[in-house]
């Protein structure tokens, strides 16, 4: 007689590397407004890695070559620019480049042309950034640069400069100049580096509202 209370054994699992878990990683970005086309490639791959650089610090990290307007960066089937990053970067030797990145002992950028989001992007419900809608985002387009870092306790990089040069000197301007600096050499148009961000997929109003509210605090008339 079958003893149907009896547990069944569990199935036995292969225990993943944390680094191969996807959601061990964070979708972090840089956004701003420009004053041009907002899905432009930066081609100079060394630029790619100084900017990023400059966010994470030594840290290993997965970028991508192209600034996205932020209604790009998921595609049809709910996959994120970062997401289809990830798993390029960890199908290419199923996960150990990405053991490497993970230990900050490796970074790399990833072509956004690989990703097919330019032309295969989700509408968003949220549309308060479609100039159609309202103009003003189409002389202040909005940017996203992403790339993603492996999850630490530790306070990110850009928090610690910014922080160093307002007690330096009461603001952190010098810091955030430098990221339009670089921007500038490699886009069409005036870059208004504005801030850093993590990008969370089931809050897509989060990332428009940095826009919008930015806009509404700073610069409407």
């Amino acid at each position: 007689m079958f003893n149907i209370f009896k547990k069944k054994p569990k199935a036995q699992t292969e225990d993943k590397n944390p680094f191969e878990i996807p959601s061990n990683w964070e979708h972090n970005y840089i956004y701003g407004f420009i004053g041009g086309n907002p899905y432009q490639t930066i081609s100079d791959l060394n630029a790619v890695v100084e900017i990023i650089k400059n966010t994470v610090g030594q840290r290993g990290f997965i970028a991508v070559d192209t600034i996205f307007h932020p209604y790009n960066l998921v595609n049809h089937k709910g996959a994120t620019a970062w997401d289809l990053a990830w798993f390029k970067v960890f199908v290419q030797d199923n996960g150990k480049f990405i053991q490497e990145i993970g230990d900050n002992k490796n970074a790399t950028v990833v072509k956004a042309k690989t990703l097919n989001l330019k032309d295969n992007f989700r509408i968003w419900p949220n549309d308060d950034l479609n100039p159609e809608k309202n103009e003003q985002y189409s002389k202040y387009v909005p940017f996203v640069f992403p790339y993603l870092v492996y999850k630490d306790n530790n306070e990110p990089h850009w928090i610690k400069m910014i922080n160093a040069e307002i007690e330096l000197q009461g603001h952190a301007q010098t810091y955030i100049e430098n990221f339009n600096s670089v921007f500038s050499k490699f886009v069409k148009g005036h870059v208004m580096t504005l801030g850093f961000g993590e990008f969370d997929k089931e809050n897509l109003d989060d990332l428009v509202e940095k826009f919008t509210s930015f806009y509404e605090n700073n610069m409407k008339n």
